[in-house]
């Protein structure tokens, strides 16, 4: 991997100390040196035994090397893989002799996962057997950051409930999602193309003039850009924004897009119910007016109705003492004439004394006959007041009756028209909440034609 052999690394070490350096041991000895400042070294013997490991190995990892000497291999790595066939034959592999290289998830001592692009190095004695195993690593951790967050984008774009697909530079569609892929199919009898022919095709084939959308898509300060366009009958809404890469460099747009034919005609429906609102509000604020105006009639009648009621009252109050007052009248003229009768009743008897004294009693004959007749006139005339009077009360009684009827009514017109003023109040108010409803509703169909 680097360029230096397995044996060469041991041979360094393993010359006697008497002898000199050849050019060969120095050369080895700068590029060993070179490896360790720059990659991840860890040293075990065949049964797994940690031997010794470099600065940044034990920096990466978190340990001190007194903490890792003398520790098996499996210490760095998940307990779960420890256990593993596939970990027992990497150990099998290595105690035979095989070299071994790819990319390792280990463990470091904080829990934390280390993702290392290693190679496994058996090391020969002189006989060729192998005696130990020399790790080089390279901490890729951050590749692996890095692949997870793309494929946590790649998941989320996967599963968007969006049309999404993406282009390079030249426009030619390198991604379509599932939804995408899904959304085609419902509208395959429209494209100029197979849909499993769609990536790898110009993203100017849903164009009616390519060459302008070739160049409109391919300046990125052309971008975002939003745009609809016919395909068939469909309506397709356009929304292409630009994707760059970690050096800033414009690398192809990015398409989302809907068919909105359904949604076109929604509007088109929406502009018609603001218009059917906007009249119906105004037709309603016309009733509302009227209604407020019977309101106000209603009120009155019933102001009326109500001083009616209370003259009524006072009529009937004035028309029963009248009635008391022409019983007083008719106990008056009874007693008159019971007096009268009284008065006649002796005079009667003065006329008989009278005749009964002869010529001595003349005179009072003439006196009592005048009495006689005046006893008979007051009779007559008490007899002709009394009859007034009876049918006085019995005009009396009529417009007694006749007031009582007058007062139910205008009690039962009060009644009714406190009923009316009720109901027209909560005529009033549901025309009011139709009214209000009305306003909400132009209002709604207002905002549902900016989305």
């Amino acid at each position: 991997m680097f360029g230096l052999a397995p044996t060469s690394l041991l041979s360094f070490f393993s010359r006697p100390q008497h002898e000199t350096p050849s050019d060969d041991d120095l050369q080895n000895a700068a590029l060993l040196s070179a490896i360790d400042r720059s990659a991840l070294l860890i040293e075990l013997d065949l049964a797994g035994q940690i031997l010794t490991a470099n600065d940044n190995f034990l920096q990466t990892f978190g340990y001190t090397l007194a903490e890792l000497q003398g520790q098996h291999h499996r210490k760095l790595v998940a307990p779960e893989y420890a256990t593993s066939s596939e970990y027992q034959q990497l150990w099998q592999d290595l105690k035979a002799g095989k070299y071994r290289s790819g990319e390792f998830q280990r463990v470091a001592q904080d829990g934390s996962a280390v993702l290392l692009q290693a190679s496994y190095n058996p090391v020969f004695d002189e006989q060729g057997q192998p005696v130990k195993v020399l790790k080089i690593a390279t901490d890729i951790s951050q590749q692996l950051i890095e692949r997870e967050e793309e494929t946590r984008l790649r998941n989320m774009i996967e599963n968007l409930p969006l049309n999404i697909m993406f282009a390079d530079r030249d426009l030619i569609i390198r991604y379509v999602n599932p939804t995408s892929l899904r959304t085609f199919q419902k509208i395959k009898h429209l494209l100029p193309v197979a849909v499993d022919q769609i990536v790898g095709s110009s993203i100017g084939l849903f164009h009616q003039d390519p060459s302008h959308q070739a160049r409109l898509l391919s300046n990125p300060q052309n971008l975002p850009l939003k745009t609809q366009f016919q395909l068939g009958q469909e309506t397709i809404e356009l929304n292409v924004s630009a994707i760059y890469d970690q050096a800033g460099k414009y690398i192809g747009p990015m398409a989302s897009w809907q068919i909105t034919t359904e949604q076109a005609q929604i509007r088109g429906q929406i502009g018609s119910l603001a218009e059917v609102g906007h009249t119906v509000a105004e037709n309603v604020g016309e009733m509302a007016a009227a209604i407020e105006e019977i309101g106000a009639r209603i009120s009155r009648n019933a102001e009326l109705a109500q001083e009616t009621d209370e003259e009524v009252v006072s009529a009937g109050t004035s028309i029963r003492q009248l009635s008391d007052c022409s019983q007083e009248i008719d106990g008056i003229v009874l007693a008159i004439r019971e007096l009268a009768e009284q008065t006649n009743l002796l005079a009667l008897n003065a006329t008989i004394e009278a005749a009964r004294a002869g010529e001595a009693g003349r005179s009072f004959a003439v006196v009592a006959s005048e009495v006689k007749s005046l006893a008979t006139s007051t009779s007559g005339a008490t007899k002709d007041i009394a009859d007034r009077v009876a049918r006085i009360r019995q005009n009396i009684n009529s417009v007694v009756t006749a007031n009582d009827h007058i007062t139910s009514s205008v009690a039962e017109v009060n009644l009714n028209t406190n009923t009316v003023a009720s109901a027209i109040e909560e005529q009033g108010a549901i025309i009011h909440g139709m009214k209000a409803t009305a306003d909400h509703l132009v209002q709604l169909a207002e905002e549902l034609k900016k989305l």
